[in-house]
């Protein structure tokens, strides 16, 4: 466990590849809405990556929300959410938003650093992704409000180049193509995509990575 910290705290420690490994997994038309979207007036926001081992295999939990009318509704993200007045910074955020979501608490989490910053211009959104590795096998209580189901994604899956599939939809009136990770009928896609896929170049060359293949950045075929 202790390893996997230091393998990750070091990695995430050296310059990201940020919106090069964003945009492999990006959508034909990110912003659907009127007017120009300004990042200088977005929300701020902060998401987990968690990593634990089931199977002897790395999982990453993730939540399947609810079907709203909302932007975000029905799909699949990891936990996290709105920064709050009383949070101390954005990783705080992460802390309380994911503890509320899953029921995963502080004390398990060992914190090993930051993913690069991701405006959703959509939602007004500036999402700051944390990474972290449970200290023991995580014992989920979603909240029936916010999560309709967990979702217990296998790291290896974002080395499969088989997984990434495109989908075209239609989004605020507006068609829009975009790749997709499928896993059990689940289409990971959107900011979420894009943060995993910066995470899994970042440890593409590592440990990490059971399977030492897949999607590379440089393709824009996607």
């Amino acid at each position: 466990m202790q390893k996997t910290v230091e393998i990750l705290k070091h990695l995430l420690s050296l310059p990201l590849p940020g919106e090069k490994a964003h945009k492999v997994m990006s959508s034909s038309k990110r912003y659907t809405g009127k007017g120009t979207p300004d990042p200088e007036k977005a929300k701020k926001s902060s998401v987990f990556i968690l990593l634990y081992k089931e199977n002897g295999k790395w999982i990453i939990p993730m939540i399947k929300r609810p079907e709203y009318k909302g932007i975000h509704g029905g799909q699949i993200s990891l936990p996290g959410g709105k920064f709050d007045e009383s949070d101390t910074d954005l990783l705080q955020t992460a802390y309380r938003e994911t503890y509320e979501e899953i029921g995963i608490e502080k004390d398990n989490i060992i914190f090993a650093g930051t993913l690069s910053a991701l405006f959703i211009p959509n939602s007004n959104f500036i999402v700051i992704p944390q990474v972290g590795v449970l200290n023991k096998y995580p014992q989920f209580r979603p909240d029936e409000r916010e999560v309709e189901k967990i979702v217990k994604f296998p790291l290896n899956i974002l080395f499969d180049k088989s997984r990434v599939k495109t989908f075209t939809k239609v989004v605020r009136g507006t068609s829009v193509i975009a790749p997709y990770y499928d896993f059990n009928g689940n289409q990971i896609w959107g900011a979420t995509a894009m943060i995993l896929n910066e995470f899994a170049e970042i440890i593409r060359n590592s440990e990490l990575n059971e399977t030492k293949s897949g999607i590379s950045i440089t393709n824009n075929t996607l």
